[in-house]
């Protein structure tokens, strides 16, 4: 799928299949391989998903991260800044994440695993069910 399309709830649904294995334990994220975390099966899944969805923006993402401060602390807990973010904000963050990974490999498992992946997908399922709520 291009970047850039808009989203929809078919896709967003395929996307949010994922929410319950990430709400799962971490340990179900990664396997040790000779002393490094390697993402499983699903995570690589998941992020196939997010590309063939469309999800993923062209954009300066590096340009975006650095004016949002508060995404780019890998540990900090982004619940309350991804509670009223709007399917633009979700996408850019998530695109930035993901790019960043090239640079920084294991950031994107980093934010799989410390749940801010699934806050994520939580506000994603907000904001298709107000889409839903609204027609």
């Amino acid at each position: 799928m291009p970047y850039d399309q808009n989203i929809t709830v078919t896709e967003i649904k395929r996307l949010l299949q994922y929410l319950e294995f990430f709400e799962g334990p971490a340990d179900t994220f990664y396997q040790e391989v000779n002393g490094w975390r390697c993402e499983t099966d699903q995570v690589l899944a998941f992020r196939k998903a997010l590309g063939d969805t469309g999800f993923l923006m062209v954009f300066d993402w590096g340009a975006w991260i650095r004016e949002h401060e508060v995404f780019r602390e890998l540990d900090r807990d982004i619940g309350e800044y991804i509670k009223n973010a709007d399917l633009e904000t979700l996408r850019k963050l998530v695109t930035s994440y993901l790019r960043g990974d090239r640079f920084n490999e294991g950031l994107f498992l980093t934010i799989v695993i410390n749940g801010n992946m699934k806050q994520i997908l939580w506000r994603l399922r907000q904001l298709m069910e107000e889409t839903s709520e609204e027609k």
